[in-house]
């Protein structure tokens, strides 16, 4: 789910392969997508160039379309390269670079405005701070990264350089700060961090406090 052009909610359906449009009331408003996507995952939207940037896990790939739901672009193949994604699932705009949870690849990405590749960190391992299947990433205004480590239960908080700061959760269902397979994170606008925290059937909330 993304908030679209004036006002409306973007909402990917994996299965039907669309990306619907609806008003802030739930009134449906369209859609885009059939027929050029295989299964819409992760949505984000630019407002200041006029796009949206859709995960197409199946097909490997980030589909950019513009407001009017055409396609402009595609960023990707399937690969392990720089640029290249495997079942790529959640986004996240962070000062114009596009964030991409490279899932099967056990990393982030990050690529500009253009589709070229500026950012990559994550690496397989049992250590803390590794990653197994990364499904969901997010940033704070002071550029912290928060990275959702299904396979591990934990939310990996890096810094703007890629360095681990800290590992919070792991397996649990009693401690509201432990999650069981959590897929997909989000920052609001006063830093407050949110954690689907998918097999508990609920949403965990953080607080960043900021500072160093």
């Amino acid at each position: 789910v993304a908030p679209g052009r004036g006002g409306q909610v973007l909402v990917t359906d994996a299965d039907l392969g669309r990306v619907y449009r609806h008003a802030a009331d739930g009134t449906p408003q369209g859609e885009f997508g059939d027929g050029v996507l295989q299964r819409p995952t992760g949505i984000v939207r630019d407002a200041r160039r006029g796009r949206i940037y859709v995960a197409d896990t199946h097909a490997h790939d980030i589909k950019v379309f513009d407001d009017a739901g055409r396609l402009v672009a595609t960023w990707g193949k399937r690969g392990s390269e720089p640029g290249e994604l495997n079942y790529p699932t959640h986004l996240w705009l962070a000062e114009g670079m596009l964030l991409v949870s490279d899932s099967m690849n056990a990393r982030v990405q990050g690529f500009d405005g253009e589709g070229k590749p500026v950012l990559r960190f994550g690496q397989r391992g049992l250590y803390v701070g590794n990653m197994v299947r990364p499904k969901g990433v997010a940033a704070d205004d002071e550029g912290n990264l928060y990275v959702v480590e299904s396979m591990h239960d934990t939310l990996l908080v890096f810094d703007k350089e890629s360095r681990l700061l800290m590992s919070l959760g792991g397996n649990g269902d009693n401690d509201p700060a432990r999650f069981y397979l959590p897929a997909g994170v989000w920052v609001d606008a006063r830093n407050r961090v949110f954690v689907a925290d998918m097999f508990n059937g609920r949403v965990a909330v953080f607080q960043f406090l900021g500072g160093n």
